[in-house]
Formats: C-alpha cells, structure tokens, sequence
C-alpha cells in the first residue's frame, strides 16, 4: 500500500509537470517503437492502458511486423506498438485475450512449455493450485488471429545458468512443443528474468529465432539488436498513472535515484547489523 501511494503520487507530478507530454510528442514524431511488457495485469489495468494507447495515437503491431521492422528495415508505423506477457498466467484467458479479441489489439503471449505442459505451477509461487494456462488453452487461443506465441524456454529456466547444449535443448523443445500445439511457425523467444549474457544469438538463430525479448528499459529502434528487443514493464498492481509513465520511458529516470538510495541506506543498516568483528575487518580491507 505505501509503494502504490508513493509511486502513485510521484507519478501524477510527472505528468503534471509535462514530462510525459514531452516524451509522447518525441515518440510520436520519430521511429521509435514502444515495447511494453505484463505478467498477470487486471482486467481493469490493462483495458486502461490499451485505450489509452488508442486514444493518444500509438499504432499496434505484432512481433511478426515488428521481426520485419528490424530484419528487414521495413518502415515502422508512427508510434508503433508491441504488447507482449511473460509467463502465460491462466488469469491472461479472462482479463487480457477478450480486451485484445474485442479492440484488435495484436498481443504476444511468451510461455514456458513444459510448466505448462504439466502441473502449470510457477516454482517461484507458492501456490497450491494452477498458475498456467493449459496445452488446451495455448491451442484455443492461438486460434485468434490477435494472439502469438513465444518461447520462454521449458521450464522457465535462466539460460544465463546453462552450458550451450542445454540452452540449445532449452530452445529447440520449446519451440518444438509450441509449434506442435499452435501449428504455426515459433519465431519469438522471451529471456527467463530477462536475463541474458549476450552469447545466444547463434544458438537462437541456430534453433529458428527471429526475435528475442529483454527487460532492458528502452525503446527500440530500426537498429536494435532482434535477439536482444528491449521492452518497458508494466507491473500487476501499478496506478495507472505509474504505468503511463513506464510506457513513455519517463518513469525509470525518475525512481531510479530513489532506488539508489534506498539500496544505500539498506547496505549500511546490513553493516551495522553486522557482528563488530566482521565491521572491524570490513573496514581494514577497504583501507588495503
């Protein structure tokens, strides 16, 4: 509750001050393109910032034109836009595919096939009950001509973590597996944590890749890097006007320096919890 009022406040002086005007105006008037990505946003959340994408201009596009964009230096709508999720939530059936059927909105679903080809439990929820949508439902909804499917690995594994073999087998099946399900060719991959050490452009090439998504904040040129897009994130419980901010590329200059402090003041609270001793000896290395 205090982050949503924090953020929320210092959101709405962002815009108020213009920063936002401005930012939309530059994105607007170039060839920028706008990536923005959710995991499990509400019904109410997403509707607001797709009509208000609409309403302020931006043109959606599919990770399919956006490959063409960047692979073959097709001209990129003013204010062009791509939508992607990670992860396949089983809540994207109810709050996101019907707003995206319903506007025509082109949206890219990245899904971790083996977990959803088993129990659909996230290992990094507790939870009890299903978290993923199900091979039926992959199935079901690539059907739409709004909704495209990624990879996001098997089980959602950070391939930063892996030899090139594994990262190898890791691609290869989930694209297998998404392909079998859908029928259509898969062509986008989205980095497990949106992490990556910049070693997987061959093996994704290898494997058939066109596309692979970071979480790296910023906007995507005609330039850009296919297997390493940034994308701008829109979190669960944002206020909206947090996620307005995040979706021009105003909001991380702004909360950045908060964030460093806060890292600061918890690193020197940790060293003071410290044992004397440990301070005693930290202090003398640093002094070497």
């Amino acid at each position: 509750m205090l982050r949503k009022v924090f953020c929320g406040s210092l959101a709405l002086a962002v815009i108020v001050s213009g920063r936002v005007r401005r930012a939309k105006k530059s994105i607007l008037s170039s060839n920028l393109i706008t990536a923005i990505y959710f995991h499990n946003p509400n019904k109410r959340l997403f509707a607001r910032c797709v009509r208000w994408l609409i309403k302020n201009g931006y043109t959606f596009i599919s990770h399919h034109e956006l490959i063409k964009i960047l692979h073959q230096g097709v001209e990129p709508p003013r204010g062009a836009v791509w939508l992607s999720f990670d992860d396949a939530f089983k809540e994207l059936l109810e709050n996101v595919v019907p707003i995206a059927r319903q506007l025509h909105v082109p949206v890219t679903i990245f899904v971790p096939s083996g977990i959803v080809d088993s129990d659909g439990l996230f290992p990094w929820l507790d939870s009890k009950v299903r978290d993923a949508i199900t091979v039926a439902d992959v199935k079901e909804i690539a059907k739409y001509p709004e909704v495209s499917m990624g990879s996001h690995t098997v089980g959602h594994t950070v391939i930063v973590n892996l030899s090139d073999e594994e990262v190898h087998r890791e691609l290869e099946k989930s694209k297998r597996m998404l392909e079998a399900w859908t029928g259509a060719p898969i062509t986008a991959f989205a980095y497990p944590e949106g992490r990556s050490d910049g070693c997987e452009t061959l093996l994704l090439t290898k494997s058939g890749y066109q596309l692979a998504a970071t979480s790296a904040p910023m906007f995507v040129t005609q330039g850009t890097n296919p297997y390493f897009v940034p994308r701008f994130h829109v979190g669960d419980n944002f206020p909206f006007p947090e996620a307005i901010c995040n979706m021009v590329g105003s909001w991380r200059p702004v909360i950045d320096p908060f964030i460093r402090i806060r890292q600061r003041c918890a690193d020197v609270a940790g060293y003071f919890r410290r044992p004397l001793s440990r301070q005693y000896r930290a202090r003398n290395e640093s002094s070497i």
